[in-house]
């Protein structure tokens, strides 16, 4: 007899997602329109819809570090329908372990990852107006003038906020982070901030096209996507490679069938060669996978980011 809430659990998960879903899924972003997750997401969106059935719908809260987002998350219905798109290394979880001695969320309790979107490469871009084409001319001028190469930040404590802090401190330049809470790169290209480490979805396009300059890669081997900007490691600096990329989070308690639906759907998205071809002109990669595997990804990424923490602010998760 006391196997048999369990089993009425099971028998309700089963049930739940041969009917899921019978109305639109939500994706919240704790990040602008426009952003490469902005773009990102709501490529997979279409595509996701056209398997699912049913809408899904792309909701924008940025602020907070993306903390605004993913309290809306961790508080809704764990159905299904209330889905968060984050940083792999949960980067709305980890402003709050930055900025608060007591977090409001455990991003192993109140989430589970639902798969990875993509794996991105990061780019160390300049604006032009800098004047500083290389890598070496770059740190130069930060040498020189100690706290005036500024840099956007979209929440402090996010994962671009600690490898800028990070690339930053490797190369032995004094840099000023500027807040921003919508996309800093119009500021970026006008000159008003001086560079930015961020995912190469965001800037490829911009550095192609000539309104910013790739100064480095961030990868152990230079990226399709931009085949001309140099590793780190060919910039003299092997040890500032990361990658990271984006994950699909459902409320903790979402029953397991339903999870595993949402990340098929998510995989035969990513599958699609439109997807890819979009992907592509982004500079990211598509990735398949099961909700196991992006778990371990998030776990192993979360320890990395918690040792880059430690370093920049002195608390550890």
């Amino acid at each position: 007899m006391k196997l048999l809430p369990l089993a009425l659990l099971l028998a309700a998960g089963v049930a739940a997602a041969q009917s899921f879903p019978s109305r639109p899924v939500r994706m919240v972003l704790g990040a602008p329109a426009g952003s490469t997750i902005d773009v990102v997401s709501r490529t997979l969106a279409e595509r996701m819809a056209d398997d699912l059935g049913q809408g899904v719908l792309v909701d924008n809260r940025p602020g907070a570090g993306g903390t605004i987002a993913s309290q809306a998350v961790a508080r809704a219905s764990p159905d299904g329908y209330t889905l968060m798109v984050s940083g792999c290394s949960a980067d709305a979880i980890v402003y709050w372990f930055v900025m608060n001695e007591r977090p409001p969320m455990d991003p192993f309790k109140d989430f589970i990852p639902v798969g990875r979107l993509m794996r991105d490469h990061w780019v160390v871009a300049a604006s032009p107006a800098v004047g500083a084409t290389t890598l070496a001319e770059l740190v130069a001028l930060g040498k020189s003038k100690p706290g005036s190469l500024a840099y956007p930040v979209l929440g402090i404590g996010t994962g671009q906020h600690l490898q800028t802090e990070r690339f930053a401190r490797r190369v032995g330049v004094e840099a000023t982070h500027v807040p921003y809470k919508e996309s800093p790169i119009s500021d970026l290209i006008a000159g008003r901030l001086a560079f930015t480490v961020v995912s190469s979805g965001g800037v490829a396009p911009l550095i192609k096209s000539g309104k910013l300059k790739g100064l480095a890669v961030l990868s152990p081997q230079r990226i399709a996507a931009l085949p001309d900007v140099p590793t780190t490691a060919e910039m003299g600096y092997p040890d500032l490679t990361y990658n990271a990329g984006i994950c699909l989070y459902a409320p903790g308690a979402t029953p397991r069938p339903v999870v595993q639906r949402l990340n098929a759907a998510l995989n035969a998205a990513s599958a699609t060669q439109n997807v890819r071809q979009r992907f592509a002109e982004l500079g990211v990669e598509p990735v398949q996978g099961s909700p196991e595997d992006a778990a371990r990804f998030v776990a192993e990424l979360m320890a990395q980011v918690d040792e880059l923490r430690r370093a920049v602010f002195g608390k550890a998760r």
